[in-house]
């Protein structure tokens, strides 16, 4: 199998070296993760929807946009096949391959850097980026499998992935927030507390995967913070389910139009984001 240089590039020693604005923390990487198998569809059988009202445990208002499909029809992707080199727009990226698409993992914006994401990044087999086993994973393996948690560089190449992502806080497990046992974040820092757009994905214990983005404005604090996030994503059922990249980058996106009202710039200018990968659930 053949790598082009800028994929060896991408997992160089250099970039364990997080920006501190990521918010991602280098964790022990002792692995603890959970799998749920899933049947190949022939469909997505994708269903959307927008969901609003207030969150229980504190009554702030939210609005969310939820998609419910299938695993087969899912992936990870970089804006290019060239992997994270340019920031592009999740609607331009997404158009005419992505059926629903939401923004994607971390990243950084040092032009110094060849690769710009974050973390983990496994698109389609070929790895992009391999530099998040400390936090969260959200992956798919080649035998139709789901993985969600820790993962150690062991447990990476027994797995066998076909789409990996590494976010920063594993939101819910076996169907119950988790936030506040996930190693990857500090519950007491901003990064968990603070009021914002999230984004995130999961699946129920049926085998249907979902995306489930929360607009908001951190400039007025609107948005939830990351136990709220975990607390909707129970109440909606969901088994297990990592946050992913937020804030600005929040966006959701279907047929390459803008569903959603991202903030690019953390006020309430309605603007997207360019960023440097995105969820897919694909034609």
């Amino acid at each position: 199998l053949y790598f082009p240089l800028f994929l060896f590039q991408c997992i160089s020693p250099v970039y364990s070296l997080t920006p501190p604005d990521i918010n991602l923390r280098a964790v022990d990487s002792t692995p603890d993760y959970d799998i749920l198998s899933y049947t190949p569809a022939e469909s997505s059988g994708l269903i959307w929807y927008q969901q609003s009202g207030s969150i229980p445990s504190t009554g702030r208002p939210y609005v969310a946009h939820v998609a419910l499909f299938e695993p087969s029809f899912f992936s990870f992707r970089p804006p290019t096949e060239e992997g994270c080199t340019e920031y592009i727009k999740t609607s331009e990226s997404s158009s005419g391959v992505c059926e629903y698409a939401t923004n994607g993992g971390f990243f950084t914006w040092d032009d110094t850097v060849a690769c710009k994401c974050v973390g983990n990044l496994v698109s389609d087999g070929v790895e992009y980026i391999l530099d998040g086993m400390g936090n969260a994973n959200f992956g798919l393996t080649y035998d139709n499998k789901v993985v969600t948690g820790f993962i150690d560089d062991d447990s990476y190449k027994q797995l066998n992935f076909t789409y990996l992502m590494s976010g920063s806080g594993w939101l819910v497990r076996n169907g119950v927030s988790y936030i506040a046992s996930s190693p990857d974040v500090d519950i007491e820092g901003n990064f968990v507390l603070e009021k914002a757009p999230r984004t995130s994905v999961g699946i129920f214990s049926n085998g249907t995967m979902v995306l489930y983005e929360v607009d908001g404005e951190e400039d007025i604090e609107a948005g939830p913070d990351l136990f709220e996030m975990a607390e909707l994503l129970e109440l909606l059922g969901v088994q297990s389910a990592v946050n992913i990249d937020g804030g600005g980058s929040s966006v959701s996106v279907y047929d390459g139009k803008v569903i959603s009202q991202p903030t690019c710039d953390d006020t309430s200018t309605i603007c997207e984001r360019e960023v440097q990968s995105i969820t897919c659930v694909r034609k």
